[in-house]
């Protein structure tokens, strides 16, 4: 029996993952509360209980619970406690915004829900993988009967406003600078989803002066995410004009852009999520730009409950669903007008629509739940292992 110990904040995927981990074989799972970044006191206390409860792995997500004195990172390696970290947003984000850089260490293995993470981590000395969000059935599961429709489309997500405006007051005239560039990038975008970004942020600022207190690291981040943030904006208002039937659920901020009776605020993951999916008919998934390599939470929930969903055409989309043939699994767009066309080509071909989505639920179900991929983790975990006895240090 393994004992592992697994930080939880309570945030998004972490109840899912401990559940996950309960139904690993030869697994009992210490669950331990602690802040995202705990004081020094907090730190050796949970040292403390990782001694005393005698667990031999710890589990967290983006880091939450390591402190930023390195004192458990430090115990676990004295212990030789194997430390697995799943990064399901921007690994390097505390790094660029608080100053907290992930060490790479012989006992630590990193898991990461966006590929595009996975070169630039090994680049430097971590022992990284991909590895993608999924679905928990036992959250988010078909109906017995399937309910009346209560709209003919949604968006679920939040504006990013917030975010946003906390991102960009540390800019200092820069992102007003950056107008046209931003303009014009978003235009090509939206013609082409598979620009870099990255690259193309990062040759723009080299002409830019930065505010001193702003690296050119973290100003590429924050345009980026304002970019990422201009597309789903554009996009969720663009459906509201043209579709009556289109809601948003989110955040309040959407109403700075959005007529009242066109937002709801009243969805909870836990609570009704499920519910919504199923009752609407044609569910968006508008990904954030910045997510290259991964797929959202959305297609995975959505398509595990029965709903259809139609998302963004990526590469890595058609890696993990069949999006080309007439048995396909998944609708992807390539641009608004596409979005727009096969919005009121589903909403006039409803048995088309629920094929779809029953293959997609199949696909969900059958590869793709919180499950599969604990498998995952402790398959590569017991090959580096078994690599690692068998070759000297």
């Amino acid at each position: 029996m393994i004992n592992v110990a697994f930080f939880h904040q309570r945030f998004l995927v972490q109840a899912e993952a401990i559940a996950a981990l309960k139904h690993t074989p030869g697994v009992r799972v210490v669950v331990i509360d602690i802040m995202d970044s705990p004081s020094k006191d907090q730190s050796l206390e949970v040292c403390r209980a990782l001694d005393n409860q005698k667990c031999s792995l710890l589990f967290t997500i983006n880091d939450w619970g390591m402190d930023n004195e390195g004192e458990i990172a430090a115990h676990c390696a004295k212990n030789g406690t194997i430390h697995i970290n799943w990064c399901v947003d921007d690994p390097f984000f505390m790094e660029i915004f608080h100053g907290r850089p992930i060490m790479p260490a012989s006992n630590r293995l990193d898991f990461v829900s966006n590929r595009a993470y996975v070169a630039p981590m090994r680049e430097r000395g971590l022992n990284a993988h991909f590895l993608p969000l999924a679905a928990d059935p036992a959250i988010f599961f078909p109906p017995a009967e399937a309910p009346p429709y209560a709209r003919d489309l949604c968006f679920v997500g939040n504006s990013y406003r917030k975010q946003i405006d906390e991102f960009c007051s540390s800019c200092e005239g820069l992102m007003e600078r950056l107008v046209p560039f931003m303009g014009d990038v978003l235009h090509r975008y939206e013609r082409n989803m598979l620009i870099d970004l990255e690259r193309e942020v990062a040759a723009e600022l080299d002409g830019q002066t930065l505010p001193p207190s702003l690296s050119k690291r973290k100003a590429t981040f924050i345009v980026k995410h304002f970019i990422s943030y201009l597309f789903r904006k554009r996009t969720v208002c663009s459906l509201a004009r043209e579709f009556p039937g289109f809601v948003v659920f989110g955040d309040p901020f959407w109403k700075c852009d959005l007529p009242d009776e066109k937002v709801s605020t009243t969805v909870g993951y836990y609570a009704n999520l499920r519910d919504t999916y199923v009752r609407t008919k044609i569910n968006i998934d508008i990904n954030r730009v910045v997510i290259t390599e991964g797929l959202t939470q959305r297609v995975f929930d959505c398509s595990a409950c029965g709903g259809f969903i139609i998302t963004n055409n990526k590469s890595i989309i058609n890696e993990f669903f069949e999006t080309k043939t007439v048995e396909k699994e998944l609708v992807t767009f390539d641009n608004e007008r596409h979005l727009k066309d096969l919005i009121n080509h589903y909403l006039m071909n409803e048995e088309e629509r629920l094929a779809i989505a029953r293959r997609a639920q199949k696909k969900v179900l059958g590869e793709h739940t919180y499950d599969h991929r604990m498998r995952t983790i402790f398959k590569i975990l017991s090959e580096q292992m078994n690599q690692a006895l068998h070759y000297p240090a």
